[in-house]
């Protein structure tokens, strides 16, 4: 499986037109008193349509690049654009979900998929028939007058991800929204995620410390290096699209894992 490494992997991207640009990306903070370097010297281009996870060893600021993206932070050097536009405050097409879904207790899960509508000002019938359509599309038809607490902890995952899409963003970042799930909800949300990827493709960046996801979600997958982070290669994976359940038995997936965990291993080494 071929990889490519640091500015030689954005050189071979370049003639795609990038639906996320990262240049020259660093990112510090001061905590306690201390300056903590969390990204340094990040480059990375994604093109339109992709899914594209990031891993790398805890603390290498996957995290932090991912809200340099959704404009929830600025970066200290460098730039980050999306559709060609710079990013200096979060953008009406990119969508975001947590590790945690953060539901509002007291809204039902149709209010709560609906919320960014309403902070939006659009209350057009058709827009709450379209996050209806989303909750069925995560198999939660039935669901809709239903509070957070009578929801399991994936069903309320879901309910977060449908709030994600309700704006038809062209963008959704997700930082480990799948991390607290044990691994059978984890593996339905996965193929869940993907069907729903697939039926409506859009560009996808997906945070996660788990190796497996990662190559079955993605087109590639990002390795950054041990803090201060920086992109220490990318894999592409080549497993063929569409993607379902049975190619998690397929010799060539576990076949990529392996590959995917030696290049993990070079970028906890810090081998750049």
């Amino acid at each position: 499986m071929a990889i490519a490494t640091g500015r030689q992997a954005d050189k071979d991207a370049a003639p795609r037109p990038a639906a996320i640009g990262i240049r020259d990306v660093s990112k510090s903070f001061t905590r306690r008193g201390a300056a903590v370097q969390a990204l340094e010297h990040t480059e990375l281009d994604i093109a339109p349509g992709e899914f594209v996870s990031l891993i790398g060893p805890s603390g290498c600021g996957k995290s932090t690049l991912l809200k340099l993206v959704a404009g929830l932070l600025e970066p200290t050097t460098g730039s980050v654009t999306v559709d060609g536009r710079e990013v200096t405050e979060p953008l009406p097409q990119v969508g975001v979900a947590f590790q945690k879904p953060t539901l509002l207790r007291w809204r039902t899960v149709l209010d709560n998929v609906c919320l960014p509508l309403v902070i939006d000002g659009d209350r057009r019938p058709e827009s709450r028939e379209h996050a209806k359509r989303l909750l069925e599309m995560m198999g939660l038809a039935g669901f809709e007058k239903h509070y957070p607490r009578e929801l399991s902890g994936g069903m309320e995952q879901r309910v977060s991800i449908a709030r994600s899409l309700v704006n038809r963003p062209s963008l959704l970042l997700m930082d480990e929204p799948f991390g607290a799930l044990d691994e059978f909800t984890r593996e339905d949300l996965n193929d869940e995620l993907l069907g729903m990827w697939q039926r409506e493709p859009k560009t996808v960046v997906f945070v996660t410390h788990s190796i497996s996801e990662a190559v079955f979600l993605s087109d590639r997958i990002v390795v950054m290096s041990a803090r201060p982070g920086r992109v220490h290669a990318t894999v592409p994976v080549p497993l063929p699209r569409p993607r379902g359940r049975e190619l998690r038995d397929d010799p060539e997936f576990y076949e990529a894992i392996r590959h995917v965990r030696s290049v993990l291993d070079e970028a906890k080494g810090g081998g750049r």
